[in-house]
């Protein structure tokens, strides 16, 4: 068993206050909403000042333009890939993570896919240099607690249960991830957050698919010896780590994957009040 007591978990967070026209945009937290709308992808270009044209382009037109267009859609805060998974090529370049308040705008935001309405493209970018991985909407589940802010790392991993899982072991599974695991892992490895999620819907992905469960891990400071030390402490074997149920044991983790965070934007024209 394990020797730390797992810490409780706290409610979700509602959003706090309303969204109203105002002089200032404060984006809403990272993973602090209800849905979470993940797109992936890689960009080809090697030349430094293309790079530069690829992040400005998404920071300055595409992003906006999504927030604006999206009711519900509260910020998008975007990560280039840190370090990859070391077993392969499983993450995308660059990550935005949409930040979807409630079931309505998901709803309202998968039905506007269908129009077929397009974005402001940057013509040399389109479609030579750009390769889309994951267009997933999360659900989120349960955190450690609320925000502490924008992170400069994330540890993202995606785990599939057993396919074969019943409904009782899927409950157990379930429990012990959320109130024992995910809380071990925040204390172990020194995260200062856990936020765990599902997939509500797919939109695109390579194959076999999506994993079902997605965890993302917060930790401030962005330095290798950080990110080593980090990963030598999940790694440790002990007993400060619960074993979990048989069916724990039988899960597969298709993404361990580290991003950096690398801008944040809100909705034109929206100021977060108290």
């Amino acid at each position: 068993m394990s020797t730390h007591a797992s810490e409780p978990l706290v409610p979700r967070e509602e959003p706090s206050g309303d969204l109203s026209p105002g002089p200032s945009a404060v984006p809403a937290a990272p993973f602090s909403s209800d849905f979470l709308y993940w797109i992936a992808l890689d960009f080809a270009g090697s030349d430094p000042a293309d790079i530069e044209r690829f992040n400005r382009f998404h920071d300055e037109t595409h992003v906006p333009e999504v927030l604006s267009r999206h009711p519900g859609f509260a910020a998008a805060h975007r990560y280039a890939l840190r370090r990859p998974d070391p077993r392969g090529d499983f993450g995308g370049g660059y990550l935005t993570a949409y930040e979807v308040q409630d079931e309505q705008a998901v709803t309202d935001y998968l039905t506007a896919t269908t129009a077929g309405e397009p974005y402001s493209t940057d013509p040399p970018f389109w479609p030579e240099l750009l390769t889309n991985r994951w267009r997933v909407v999360y659900e989120k589940l349960a955190e450690t607690g609320p925000s502490t802010g924008t992170p400069d790392l994330i540890y993202i991993i995606g785990i599939d249960p057993p396919s074969d899982i019943a409904d009782d072991e899927l409950a157990e599974f379930d429990a012990f991830y959320t109130n024992t695991h995910m809380p071990e892992a925040v204390s172990n490895a020194g995260f200062s957050r856990g936020t765990r999620y599902k997939v509500r819907h797919t939109l695109e992905h390579p194959a076999p698919g999506c994993p079902f469960y997605l965890v993302v891990y917060e930790l401030a400071g962005d330095t290798d010896e950080l990110l080593a030390e980090t990963q030598r402490k999940l790694g440790w074997e002990g007993p400060w780590w619960t074993q979990g149920p048989t069916s724990w044991t039988r899960r597969t983790t298709p993404w361990r994957l580290w991003y950096r965070h690398i801008s944040s934007t809100s909705p034109p024209g929206a100021h977060r009040h108290p």
